[in-house]
């Protein structure tokens, strides 16, 4: 069989990044699927917080998802990322995937992997960034972190996406518990031969975030190979993150975010000011003064000072050309050549071994 037919779009993305800006659109949408968990992650409240009071039964049904998506391609949106909450525990998710890819967006996904074995099949094509969640290069402290006992999983399920030939990264989120992991991880992403990247921990719900002591461990191997930490991340990181009077974050600028119900939340799942129905009414009301003026007060709530939500700041350093721009494009382009050439190293290695 050919790998080639099974292989996604893994064109480089930066023309998404850079089009957004030009064209005053929204890189990307984080569609909520599920707020249900099957982790009790230390740096994460989602499965416990405030929004998990809504019940599966008002979740959107699959047909009203698929109409969400041409609404999203109405509005400009080129990258959605199927998040949650764990996303595999979302019995359509595939048929998803498969909507969104056919309206030719490029497609994200986070898995905690322990559902990921079982459903790799149904997947396999559908998902342009696969990123499965590792806390350490051994069980420990892993599984404490995450508060299940998904190591092995994860382990599994990087042997299983190389031997199907899928897009797959490690999403390291960097904690004051194991930055001094960082070399194993790398020597493990070398050996699984994929991408480490690293995600310093932000304080939101209580949680202390990762002190500045530890993110320099990261920057120090910012430069080598299978590791991609984003320069403007970490610098603002350690400024303090994101400040009102000088916003950074474009949160309903650059990315939208989906609750399962169907509702715009803004500015953003994690600082939460109003939920907005998202239907095709939202195209007329993009266009009115008032969510103009909206736009310009997402990053500036007093509840957005101090912010180091990386998952809305990545993409807002596009919107504005100061140092920012310039460090995220230097880091987005070594991850992009890095991406490729770890890509043509799997590619032998599947040849070498002969998995079709």
């Amino acid at each position: 069989m050919n790998l080639e037919t099974l292989r996604p779009n893994r064109a480089p993305a930066m023309v998404d990044l850079v089009l957004g800006p030009m064209l005053g659109k929204p890189v990307m949408a984080y569609y909520y699927v599920t707020y249900k968990c099957n982790a009790r992650c230390v740096f994460c409240n989602i499965p416990d917080g405030p929004m998990d009071v809504l019940p599966v039964s008002q979740y959107t049904p699959t047909d009203t998802c698929v109409e969400h998506f041409d609404i999203l391609k109405k509005l400009g949106v080129r990258l959605i990322d199927f998040t949650g909450g764990e996303p595999l525990l979302r019995k359509d998710i595939a048929v998803l995937l498969r909507a969104a890819k056919d309206r030719g967006f490029r497609t994200q996904m986070t898995t905690n992997c322990t559902l990921y074995p079982r459903r790799a099949q149904e997947l396999r094509g559908l998902v342009d960034i696969l990123n499965f969640s590792l806390c350490s290069p051994g069980p420990e402290p892993h599984n404490t972190l995450r508060r299940d006992n998904s190591y092995d999983w994860v382990i599994k399920s990087l042997d299983l996406a190389r031997r199907l030939d899928e897009p797959y990264q490690i999403i390291f989120v960097l904690t004051n518990d194991n930055a001094d992991l960082l070399p194993g991880m790398i020597e493990l992403c070398r050996e699984k031969q994929c991408i480490l990247k690293v995600q310093p921990e932000w304080e939101y719900f209580g949680n202390d975030g990762v002190d500045i002591e530890q993110l320099r461990k990261a920057n120090a191997v910012a430069r080598e190979k299978n590791v991609y930490v984003n320069w403007a991340e970490t610098r603002l990181f350690a400024k303090g993150g994101n400040q009102s009077a000088h916003r950074s974050c474009k949160a309903s600028n650059a990315v939208l975010a989906i609750s399962p119900d169907g509702y715009l939340l803004y500015p953003c799942y994690h600082k939460l000011a109003q939920r907005v129905k998202f239907d095709w009414n939202i195209v007329e009301f993009f266009e009115t003064d008032r969510w103009k003026k909206m736009q310009e007060k997402a990053g500036r709530f007093n509840f957005c000072d101090g912010c180091s939500n990386l998952c809305y700041l990545h993409p807002s350093f596009y919107y504005k050309f100061d140092s920012s721009f310039a460090l995220s494009l230097l880091a987005d382009i070594r991850y992009i050549k890095e991406r490729r050439r770890i890509e043509h190293e799997r590619r032998d290695f599947l040849e070498t071994h002969a998995v079709v």
